[in-house]
């Protein structure tokens, strides 16, 4: 009887927890689409605007690695609510900002918060998680954030054209304000170490063990960075209409995925899961290179989102099941560190090549970039993990 209480997912504080990811995810995406705009109706400068607009995700690069450590070091419930009162704040006041000077250091008080919120939640909703089905528990937690991601953009355009930038802003606030207050309903006992903190290594940065993940993290995150930067350009030079409804699949594909694959996790363990999404993320990649139609795109989409939709969360799931709980924060932010250094550098280098060889060979070099490079990783993470040097021998 003790045994089924403790592997019990499903309770009204299981379903809380996901209405905050929800509610946390809303608050960011609701305005990732319009800071640029935002920032070229006050400065009239495409460069200066797209500056602003990456701001945060620059930010986050830098303090995703101390936002593990702060996370494993501190109440989690007290630190979510103070950086979700400092993020609503943050996004309410862009609606008072009219210089590009005030605009940048919103960006990156935002940036700030959001990096501790991301690694934050993802710890916090863990402990909430039977170990035995981590997989599957926070491939629900990682389902509320698709839907964040899918529904928030277009949330956050509809109120720009009926009400404006201001209320839009305000809107977005008051969702990290409301997540804030639920965060509040759930019960949290912080278990403060013991021993004298001691001056910090490597290993309090990022977990070194699953330094390989990060890297495949990384890999899955660039070719996300090339695919939102250029696929509506190619689209455009290959007239292919209606190229929207790939992210549109993409994010339904997703939803479907996410808790299946989270199962499978549990049951059948890393490998089971990564090879086939390593080879899926590849064929998605090289399908938008050769493809010349939406329905090439399409499949792509489906491609796509079980490479990079199902292997990041599930490597994310793997390392804090692995990890002592104490290290969650770390096991987070390792895979998340992997994740914006993909974001950030994947369309910088893009651009070289696209400038050299096009978009074609963009894709489908980097398609096999992934599926030559991101095999390799995974054999010698499972080569290690048979050795006893990892924690994620099956």
């Amino acid at each position: 009887m003790e045994k089924q209480k403790k592997t019990t997912l499903w309770s009204g504080q299981f379903l809380l927890l996901i209405l905050v990811n929800l509610l946390n995810g809303l608050a960011g995406m609701m305005t990732v689409p319009l800071v640029a705009r935002y920032a070229l109706s006050i400065c009239g400068d495409l460069t200066t605007a797209s500056t602003v607009a990456g701001l945060m995700s620059l930010v986050s690069l830098v303090v995703c690695p101390i936002s593990g450590v702060i996370t494993d070091r501190l109440n989690r419930k007290k630190l979510i609510v103070i950086c979700s009162a400092g993020y609503g704040l943050a996004l309410v006041l862009h609606a008072f900002a009219t210089t590009i000077p005030a605009l940048v250091v919103l960006r990156l008080l935002t940036g700030i918060f959001f990096s501790m919120i991301s690694v934050c939640m993802v710890a916090f909703s863990a402990s909430f998680v039977p170990k035995e089905r981590m997989g599957e528990g926070l491939g629900y937690i990682a389902l509320a954030q698709i839907l964040a991601q899918a529904l928030g953009p277009g949330i956050g355009l509809k109120l720009v054209d009926v009400f404006g930038y201001p209320v839009t802003f305000i809107s977005a606030g008051v969702s990290a304000a409301v997540c804030m207050l639920a965060v509040l309903f759930l019960p949290y006992r912080y278990e403060k170490q013991s021993v004298p903190v001691r001056k910090l290594t490597i290993h309090d940065i990022f977990a070194v063990e699953f330094l390989d993940f990060m890297l495949i993290a990384a890999l899955f995150s660039a070719g996300n960075g090339l695919v939102s930067t250029y696929l509506a350009i190619l689209a455009d030079e290959r007239g292919i209409a209606n190229i929207a409804l790939f992210f549109t699949l993409y994010s339904a594909v997703m939803v479907v995925l996410r808790p299946l694959t989270g199962k499978l996790l549990d049951r059948k363990g890393i490998y089971f899961i990564m090879i086939p999404s390593i080879i899926s993320a590849a064929l998605g990649m090289v399908l938008i290179g050769i493809g010349y139609s939406l329905g090439m795109m399409l499949l792509a989409s489906v491609f796509k989102a079980f490479g990079q939709g199902s292997g990041t969360p599930s490597m994310q799931a793997d390392a804090i099941k692995k990890l002592d709980k104490s290290k969650s924060g770390i096991a987070a932010s390792t895979i998340l560190l992997g994740q914006n250094a993909g974001n950030a550098v994947g369309p910088i280098a893009g651009s070289f090549f696209v400038k050299a060889y096009g978009y074609e060979k963009m894709f489908v070099g980097f398609g096999i970039v992934i599926a030559v490079f991101g095999l390799i990783i995974l054999y010698i993470h499972y080569f290690l993990s048979k050795r006893g040097i990892t924690r994620s021998e099956e």
